[in-house]
């Protein structure tokens, strides 16, 4: 039997390559046995254009993280395609932050602008960047002005970095990052189809899992909505209830509003912009994964890519996660009709968690 392997990371517990790893040496005792790793912008976008494009440049520029500390960031360059491939989680990421250490506020999305400045300074006319997994919720603007923008408030006074400071913002110029970034596309990939601004904004949705209490997510709101028409009196673009422009802390906001950056959904970006149907098409049995099998997996993640497919061509398909929303099945038509769950071969919760890999194993073995 040829199986295809295309799993997604299985956050905060194993890589997608780690969950390939586990798996592929069971079962290709008996099965040919080939993988695609996915990714839909968060963690783990680098390592899957890496798996893409095996003759891919890995370069590192010194970038700020989300704190405005120094770190050294790692990019992509396909040098003959002049592509640059960015992940906003290795640039300002949460990562391994203390939560007493979160500060949504004040964190800055200044690092992400400073390695675009380094994809076109490499020569790359295109940049994907995967968005997803930061510390931050500054709707992009530390971006731009590392980039050149120019933030003032209604005194002329140039504005700090930070989400905060947006609510004073009256004046912005994108003059300068225009003539730098002239002739340049940006593609920003999401995992997300929230937007700005409204019910599920990426204030009021993700700003607690920066350590945004009830206060400061109102506030971050109010920023977010400053920010936003700052963006359309300068460009005439209305970014605030556009898809997807609340992922990776708004950044996907000022991609497209001070960029002029297109933004795709994770499942819509791989089935458009990679061999996955074609492996799928060739391919007996399929094996996908994901941190938790939720609402969210159906709203444009990469397994929604897979599962799509695999109904396309009548394929079989099993799916592992490590949790499970059971109501998100129902009346869902894409629902898979093979699911395994790991916190039903664990001890518990933190057990799966922690080792998945013993557990991915015995569902290989299930399968030999």
């Amino acid at each position: 039997m040829r199986i295809l392997l295309a799993p997604n990371t299985l956050k905060g517990s194993l890589s997608a390559v780690d969950f390939v790893r586990a798996i592929q040496p069971v079962l290709q005792k008996k099965h040919t046995v080939q993988s695609f790793c996915l990714s839909d912008g968060g963690d783990g976008f680098l390592e899957f254009f890496a798996s893409l494009y095996p003759q891919a440049r890995r370069k590192y520029g010194v970038a700020k993280d989300a704190f405005l500390q120094n770190h050294r960031v790692p990019f992509l360059f396909l040098p003959e395609k002049k592509i640059a491939v960015l992940e906003t989680a290795k640039i300002c990421g949460l990562g391994n932050t203390p939560k007493n250490k979160l500060d949504v506020l004040h964190a800055s999305s200044y690092g992400v602008g400073q390695m675009l400045h380094k994809a076109v300074k490499a020569g790359a006319k295109t940049i994907y960047v995967g968005l997803g997994g930061v510390a931050c919720n500054d709707g992009g603007a530390g971006m731009a002005q590392a980039c050149g923008a120019i933030l003032k408030n209604r005194q002329n006074e140039v504005i700090p970095l930070g989400a905060q400071p947006l609510l004073q913002i009256s004046r912005l110029d994108l003059s300068p990052l225009q003539k730098k970034f002239r002739g340049v596309k940006i593609i920003g990939v999401a995992d997300v189809t929230n937007p700005l601004l409204g019910p599920k904004s990426s204030a009021k949705i993700f700003g607690p899992q920066k350590g945004a209490d009830a206060n400061q997510v109102k506030l971050l709101d109010k920023a977010m909505a400053s920010w936003a028409r700052a963006i359309f009196r300068s460009t005439k673009r209305s970014i605030s209830h556009q898809p997807s422009t609340a992922a990776a802390g708004a950044i996907g906001a000022g991609l497209t509003g001070c960029f002029g950056a297109e933004l795709w959904l994770g499942s819509d970006f791989l089935m458009q912009h990679t061999p996955l149907e074609q492996r799928i098409r060739h391919a007996d049995f399929i094996i996908t994964s994901e941190g938790k099998l939720d609402k969210q997996t159906f709203y444009g993640k990469a397994p929604l890519a897979v599962l799509q497919l695999a109904k396309k061509y009548k394929k079989r398909i099993l799916f592992i996660c490590g949790q499970i929303e059971e109501n998100a099945l129902k009346k869902q038509p894409l629902a898979p009709q093979q699911i395994a769950v790991l916190t039903d071969f664990s001890k518990n919760e933190r057990d799966a968690q922690t080792h998945p890999t013993r557990y991915l194993r015995l569902i290989a073995n299930a399968l030999v």
